[in-house]
């Protein structure tokens, strides 16, 4: 006897194990009535709440599916490129929309990032009107989300506190692997920034490194967090050696 319970299908629906079952909403071609978003949106969407409701059951206490730091960290490396501008033009906005007192980010933005680093592009231009950012900005959220979670994308918004002695201790940790050892290294913030070697670290709410690269003129994030701040600064540095994909 097949399995009446429901189950995530590919195409963002609902199918069954159930012999000639219809997926949700394979069967619908109208489109819906507003407000209501479009049939490929919908089954976004519901493919999202599968994935996270099934993450969840599956491992009760984790983070919600796309939340886990580091995931999907080869296919955030390779939107890199994709999230360059001119120089002059690149960076998150200074008003940082989203940032909340708890862990810097609310749960409207969060939700709505995640939702992008796991769909990918088909949204996003949706998704920056929703939160008022470019799409360059919105692409680099989504990036962040795929390196570390909810607590990379508060971390790539906006600069947050940090204990000035932690700050001490890291650049003290990254000295021997800077290229320019001599040059001034700039603490602002959580940020430890390495202009030179084009390497800047931040310090997250989640008590991680969280490694940055300077590319066409604004700092992208670069790799997955890690708790040891050289570590961070080789992963930064390990994304600059790697080939950007045009």
């Amino acid at each position: 006897m097949s399995s009446s319970h429901p189950a995530p299908s590919s195409r963002g629906g609902l199918h069954h194990d159930t012999p000639g079952a219809v997926p949700v909403l394979d069967s619908l071609t109208d489109p819906p009535p507003a407000p209501l978003p479009d049939l490929a949106t919908l089954r976004a969407l519901i493919a999202d709440a599968a994935a996270r409701a099934a993450d969840l059951l599956g491992r009760p206490g984790a983070p919600p599916a796309g939340g886990t730091p580091g995931e999907a960290t080869s296919s955030a490396a390779a939107d890199l490129s994709e999230a360059t501008e001119p120089p002059g033009t690149a960076g998150l906005p200074s008003r940082a929309p989203g940032l909340s007192e708890a862990d810097g980010l609310d749960d409207t933005t969060a939700d709505i990032v995640r939702f992008i680093a796991r769909s990918g592009d088909t949204h996003l231009e949706l998704a920056s009107t929703q939160l008022g950012l470019s799409v360059r900005e919105m692409r680099l959220l989504a990036i962040a989300h795929r390196f570390g979670g909810r607590a990379a994308v508060a971390t790539c918004l906006a600069p947050r506190p940090a204990d000035p002695d932690l700050l001490s201790a890291a650049e003290h940790a990254v000295q021997p692997l800077r290229p320019s050892p001599t040059a001034p290294v700039e603490r602002h913030h959580n940020h430890l920034t390495d202009a030179p070697a084009r390497v800047q670290l931040r310090y997250g709410p989640d008590r991680l490194w969280h490694p940055y690269i300077e590319r066409h003129g604004g700092w992208q994030p670069a790799a997955a967090p890690h708790p040891d701040p050289a570590e961070a600064y080789r992963a930064a540095r390990a994304a600059l050696r790697a080939p950007a994909r045009r």
